[in-house]
């Protein structure tokens, strides 16, 4: 009997010694990744930043929240990212609202203005969407929670076969382009469509578009060094209504120390960024015109005559936006100065004071 009770045991103990070590500790059990859309691929600085950005929510919570980040669009592309992340398809995303129409309509009066230094744009949207009334009722409203901004940096203008330097060079054209900047090009006789950057790669390739407003960093991280030839240096408007959200009922299910920690990371995060493409711009700017791969991208420099008519047109485009958000019920008037004035704080604090990493080199 002893011996049939120790044959019976000893499997059993085995067993449940199994059973014990792999249950996860209490460290791991607590562990909650968000869902991260990323329509994106993984390369280049945004791509990198998130990578950061994972890093640091998981250190600083003591390794309960992290990311569980999903590449090149395969969860929520460009142009669902917003409505899926209110759906709660993703706990976070990256989101850019003029792909959303009429859901966060005050987010786009942060394309409204031509000026291209990030910092000062990354910033001045960053407090405008953590603090305007309107911003926040729209995030409310939409189920989302702002999380942090990004920025394309400067406009510029990717051709494939021939460089545009003056207005007649865009005249018969056909670009993809988006808000203030389809007005502009089409004063100059092009015509616009409006593709996600993903899919510019096969835009261009196919024929079906000449080109596309575009930014350095993007040029590098899709590939479309690979299929156009030019960029004319235009340093027009950066896009600003573009950043992550975070689904309302995600960041609600957190404690408020962990809503704490996000709120700070967002502020963190966006100055992060704003560095690291402030400073990549002109590393770019040069990996394109050394050649990657053996493809080389030549600069041009627009006639003078030619970008100012193009900014003139891009601003007076703010009208339109204006009639966007009075349709929607809101003070245009009221929301757009609340953003000029964000961006003149901005702007007079790095006057006075230098760029934040300024002082760490």
């Amino acid at each position: 009997m002893k011996h049939i009770l120790s044959g019976l045991l000893t499997p059993a103990i085995v067993a449940a010694g199994l059973v014990t070590a792999s249950l996860p500790s209490g460290a791991e059990a607590q562990m909650r990744e968000l869902r991260f859309a990323e329509f994106g691929p993984n390369r280049g600085t945004r791509a990198a930043a998130l990578e950061w950005l994972d890093e640091q929510l998981r250190d600083r919570s003591g390794g309960e929240l992290g990311l569980n980040i999903t590449w090149g669009g395969a969860l929520l592309g460009a142009k669902t990212a917003a409505q899926g992340l209110s759906d709660g398809v993703a706990d976070m995303a990256s989101i850019v609202p003029v792909y959303a129409p009429g859901q966060l309509v005050a987010y786009e009066v942060t394309d409204t203005i031509q000026f291209g230094d990030e910092w000062v744009g990354m910033m001045a949207t960053y407090d405008f969407m953590t603090t305007n009334e309107a911003a926040l009722a729209e995030q409310e409203k939409a189920n989302i929670k702002y999380f942090a901004n990004y920025t394309t940096g400067p406009t510029q203008l990717l051709t494939a076969k021939e460089p545009v330097t003056t207005g007649a060079d865009l005249d018969g054209k056909t670009f993809r382009a988006t808000g203030a900047f389809v007005p502009a090009l089409e004063s100059q006789g092009a015509s616009t469509v409006s593709v996600s950057q993903p899919k510019v790669y096969e835009a261009i390739s196919n024929g079906s578009v000449d080109g596309s407003t575009t930014y350095y960093y993007v040029v590098k991280a899709y590939k479309q060094y690979e299929v156009a030839d030019y960029i004319t240096e235009l340093n027009m408007g950066q896009v600003l209504a573009f950043g992550i959200g975070m689904n309302m009922n995600t960041y609600k299910s957190l404690t408020p120390e962990q809503q704490a920690l996000v709120n700070e990371l967002g502020r963190e995060f966006t100055e992060y960024v704003a560095e690291k493409m402030y400073n990549s711009r002109t590393d770019v700017k040069a990996e394109l015109e050394a050649g990657i791969d053996g493809h080389k991208i030549e600069v041009v420099q627009p006639d003078p005559a030619l970008r100012e008519t193009l900014v003139q047109i891009a601003n007076d485009d703010v009208a339109n936006w204006k009639e966007k958000a009075s349709a929607k019920g809101l003070d245009g008037e009221a929301v757009y100065g609340a953003f000029k004035a964000m961006v003149d704080k901005y702007t007079a604090e790095r006057d006075a004071n230098g760029y934040p990493w300024d002082s760490k080199s």
